[in-house]
C-alpha cells in the first residue's frame, strides 16, 4: 500500500476508516488543512531524493488527501440518497472551461499532409474475421462451498477495484449469497486480450468460465463477444463504473511551439503535420530535439486500439459527425500509407498504456525522449500530480483534449456463459456497490477517474482535482471536452483494423 493510505499523524485519513465526505465542519477543515500539511510536507521531503523512482505498478496516489479543497460545504448530495444506477453523465455547467477553437480546426489535411511527402507502402490485404458460434451454457451448478467472482479487468482498474473488493468483502451485509461467502478476485488483463480469449471461449475450464466479470477500459470490443456466442444472453449486467476521456499529454514549451505553428487543436491531423514539418526541416521541440510522440500497441492495449479508431474516423469522416467506419474503407492506399507513416514514426514500445506513462512520470521533460502521449486523462492527472511532487518549479505537462474524442466508458459486463447463478447475483451486487457514492468517490480521489453517478457534481470535481483544472488544463465537464464524439463502430472492422495495422511495413518516401 502506498504510504499516503496509513498517515499515523493524520488519523482522519486511515486507510480503514470511514469514507470522508466533502462537506465538512469547521474543526474538520482545520484538521484537513493540517494534515494536508503534513502529508504534502513529507511527500516534498521523500522527492528531493535525486534518484527517486516510481514503481507504477504499485503506485497509488491518493488526490483526495492532497489535492481536496475544502469549502465545498454548500453542495446537497450529503443529503441526497444516493443513485444505485445513475444513467447519464454529468450535466454541462457553464463555469466549466472550454477547450480552445483554434484558427485552423476547421481544416482536416491528413490525407493531403501524406501525398506531400510521398509517403507509400507495401498494401495488406483487409479481411474479415468469422470466428466460430458458441452456444451460450447458463446456467451452471453451484457446487462450491464459496462463490468466487473473478473479474478481468485493465490495469488502469486494478487499485482501485482491488479497494473496493476488499471494503465488499468485509461488509457483513454484502458478501454472501445463500449463506455462502463471496470472493471477489481481481486479474489484470488487456482489454485486447481478454476480449479475444472470451470470444474464443478459451477460458472454459471444466465447463466452467474461468471469468464471471468482463471490465474492459471501453465497449469497443463488446461487439467482438456478443458476435461469438448464439442461443441466448451472454452479458446479465452492462454498466459504465467510470469514465476516461482520452487525451493528449505533452511537455509545456513543446506544446506553446504546436499551438503557434499548427494553430489546430490537438489530434491525430495534427500529430502528422508536425512530422511532416520535422521531415521538411522545421524544428518543433524549443530544446532542439525531434518530436517524439507514443501510444500503445493496439494489438495489446484498449488506448492503442482506439488510437487507431480515432485515425481511422478522423481520416474518413471529416465533419460527418455520425461516421460509419467500414471494411472498404480500410482498403484505400492512401489510409493505409497514413497508418504506417504514424506507426513508423511513432513510439510502439508499450503494450499498457500505464507503461507509456511511467517514464514521464519519472523522469519528466528532457529526462525521457517522449514529447507527447495519447493516455487516459486519469494517467495524466497522476503524471501532473507526480511531477509537482517531484519537482515543482519544473516544466508542467499539459493536458489537451483531442478534437476527435472517444471516451472510455469503462464497462461492467457480468457474464452468464459457463457461470452459476450464484456468481451472476454476486457479480451483480459487486457492480451495485462500485456505483455507490462513496466508491464512485473513490475512483476519483485515489485514481482520477470521472464517476458515472450523478450524485457527484461538476464542482465536487473540480474541487478534488483542484489546481489541475487551472495549471495542467484539466476540463471537469466531460461535454465541453471535445469538440466531436466518435460513435460506436462495428467490432469486425475494428478487428480487422487492428490485424491489417500490425501488417503494415515500412513506409517509403523521399525523406523517410
Amino acid at each position: 500500500m502506498h504510504a499516503l493510505d496509513s498517515n499515523p499523524q493524520c488519523p482522519i485519513f486511515a486507510s480503514d476508516g470511514p469514507f470522508m465526505p466533502l462537506r465538512r465542519s469547521a474543526s474538520l477543515i482545520q484538521a484537513l488543512l493540517l494534515c494536508g500539511l503534513v502529508v504534502f510536507g513529507g511527500l516534498l521531503g521523500s522527492a528531493q531524493a535525486a534518484d527517486k523512482l516510481f514503481n507504477f505498478g504499485d503506485l497509488n496516489v491518493d488526490l483526495s488527501k492532497v489535492q481536496a479543497k475544502p469549502g465545498s460545504s454548500g453542495s446537497a448530495a450529503q443529503t441526497t440518497p444516493a443513485k444505485e444506477s445513475p444513467a447519464q453523465q454529468l450535466p454541462s455547467t457553464p463555469e466549466s472551461p472550454a477547450p480552445a477553437v483554434l484558427p485552423r480546426d476547421g481544416q482536416e489535411s491528413i490525407g493531403e499532409t501524406v501525398k506531400r511527402q510521398a509517403v507509400r507502402v507495401a498494401p495488406v490485404a483487409i479481411r474479415a474475421d468469422t470466428p466460430g458460434k458458441q452456444r451460450v451454457v447458463y446456467p451452471v451448478r453451484e457446487d462450491r462451498s464459496v462463490i468466487e467472482v473473478k473479474i478481468a479487468a485493465g490495469s488502469e482498474k486494478k487499485d482501485w477495484l482491488e479497494e473496493a473488493a476488499r471494503r465488499f468483502m468485509a461488509d457483513t451485509a454484502r458478501n454472501s449469497v445463500n449463506g455462502k461467502p463471496i470472493r471477489l478476485v481481481i486479474d489484470k488483463i488487456g482489454s485486447t486480450e481478454s476480449a479475444t480469449l472470451i470470444a474464443e471461449g478459451t477460458t472454459l475450464h471444466k465447463g466452467r468460465n474461468e471469468y464471471q466479470v468482463w471490465a474492459p477500459a471501453s465497449s469497443i470490443f463488446r461487439n467482438v463477444v456478443e458476435e461469438s456466442f448464439t442461443g441466448g444472453k451472454v452479458f446479465e449486467t452492462d454498466e459504465s463504473i467510470a469514465r476516461s476521456p482520452m487525451v493528449f499529454v505533452t511537455w509545456e514549451p513543446v506544446q506553446s511551439a504546436i499551438d503557434q505553428m499548427t494553430q489546430k487543436s490537438m489530434s491525430f491531423d495534427t500529430i502528422t503535420e508536425i512530422f511532416s514539418r520535422e521531415l521538411s526541416g522545421e524544428v518543433i521541440d524549443p530544446n532542439g530535439r525531434n518530436f517524439q510522440f507514443g501510444f500503445t500497441r493496439p494489438q495489446d492495449s484498449n488506448s492503442g486500439a482506439v488510437a487507431l479508431i480515432t485515425m481511422a474516423y478522423e481520416f474518413f469522416a471529416k465533419d460527418r459527425g455520425r461516421y460509419k467506419i467500414r471494411m472498404e474503407d480500410l482498403k484505400d492506399p492512401d489510409f493505409q500509407a497514413y497508418l504506417a507513416f504514424i506507426k513508423y514514426m511513432s513510439d510502439q514500445t508499450k503494450d499498457s498504456t500505464g507503461k507509456l506513462a511511467e517514464p514521464l512520470m519519472q523522469a519528466g521533460y528532457g529526462g525521457q525522449p517522449l514529447s507527447s502521449v495519447y493516455v487516459y486523462e486519469n494517467l495524466a492527472v497522476k503524471l501532473a500530480f507526480i511531477r509537482k511532487v517531484n519537482d515543482p518549479n519544473g516544466t508542467r505537462p499539459v493536458i489537451r483534449y483531442p478534437k476527435y474524442n472517444l471516451v472510455s466508458d469503462h464497462p461492467y459486463y457480468t457474464l452468464r456463459h459457463g457461470n452459476s447463478r450464484e456468481q451472476v447475483e454476486a457479480a451483480r451486487r459487486f457492480k451495485d456497490y462500485l456505483l455507490t457514492r462513496d466508491i464512485q468517490l473513490l475512483a476519483l480521489q485515489k485514481e482520477g477517474f470521472r464517476p458515472v453517478s450523478t450524485d457527484i457534481s461538476n464542482q465536487e470535481m473540480s474541487e478534488v482535482l483542484g489546481d489541475f483544472v487551472t495549471v495542467n488544463g484539466l476540463i471537469p465537464d466531460l461535454i465541453k471536452a471535445s469538440q466531436i464524439l466518435i460513435p460506436a463502430q462495428s467490432g469486425e472492422v475494428i478487428m480487422a483494423l487492428i490485424r491489417s495495422y500490425q501488417e503494415l511495413g515500412d513506409p517509403v518516401g523521399p525523406n523517410l
